[in-house]
């Protein structure tokens, strides 16, 4: 078991708290969802000119940057908007290269009014084989999150029918799946060996929407989730996300939440954990 932990938690952190918390807490790794004002991390200089002290501060502290999240979108119809996409995605390809990153995360994303499920999936199968290239050419893989559309695993398994594991894999946000339904061991037997991440989280269901809670105080289902886990012998990092970013005022503090994540894992996954 690998422990990281999304930025959205701590929108309002420097990088060096962000570095020192995660050090504190026991964590192995953070993944990088904007850091203060600018989402996208391969705007800042820290992230660029500043990359090998960057670099140097993660080393010191015994931390990595296993997953970097885009905000690229496969189902995106109109072309010059796809070239601003793929433009996201090389830059954070880069990224994922000069600093060791194993994947890059995007979204299927929502099918468009006038647009069929049939003619999204293959809209979204075209740009997924170049972004699939594009990461093999940076030593990276490029992941889908379970979200919008492509939440349930059947749905996934459609969209990705035609590409091996090693091409395109998924990671497994926990919550999406579960609001439509799906028992996470569905999930789990159905996705299998293509879980390659994951975003644990627990949420308090609004109006069908999520609201963070701090782990057990939500309604997800959360020890099954593990359980699945387990169940596919799944060893990979498994990433805290509170979208504290999104819901400033609902969200827990990351003083709280950051902590509870470490202790609880501990004490639920089985005491296993890699360094």
């Amino acid at each position: 078991m690998l422990l990281s932990f999304s930025t959205l938690a701590c929108p309002n952190w420097s990088f060096p708290q962000i570095v020192g918390a995660a050090a504190a807490h026991g964590f192995n790794g953070i993944d990088p969802r904007g850091i203060g004002a600018e989402i996208d991390i391969t705007r800042l200089p820290r992230f660029n000119e500043e990359l090998p002290a960057t670099l140097d501060l993660l080393a010191r502290h015994g931390l990595r940057m296993p997953c970097l999240n885009t905000s690229v979108v496969l189902v995106t119809p109109a072309q010059e908007r796809w070239e601003m996409m793929l433009e996201e995605a090389r830059r954070y390809a880069d990224l994922a290269q000069r600093a060791g990153s194993l994947y890059l995360r995007i979204f299927g994303g929502a099918v468009p009014k006038g647009v069929t499920r049939e003619q999204a999936t293959a809209l979204a199968r075209r740009h997924l084989r170049q972004l699939s290239k594009l990461c093999a050419s940076h030593r990276c893989q490029v992941l889908i999150e379970t979200h919008d559309e492509w939440a349930a695993s059947e749905r996934m398994l459609q969209l990705l029918e035609g590409f091996a594991p090693a091409e395109a894999a998924v990671l497994w946000d926990i919550e999406h799946a579960c609001l439509r339904g799906e028992a996470p061991a569905e999930t789990a037997r159905a996705l299998g060996s293509r879980v390659r991440h994951v975003h644990f989280k627990d949420v308090a269901i609004r109006q069908g929407k999520g609201v963070p809670r701090l782990l057990g105080q939500g309604e997800l289902p959360l020890k099954e989730f593990l359980a699945a886990l387990r169940g596919i012998d799944y060893d990979g990092w498994i990433c805290l996300e509170v979208e504290k970013r999104w819901h400033a005022e609902d969200a827990p503090d990351p003083e709280e939440s950051l902590p509870q994540f470490v202790k609880y894992m501990r004490e639920n996954w089985g005491g296993r954990e890699k360094k």
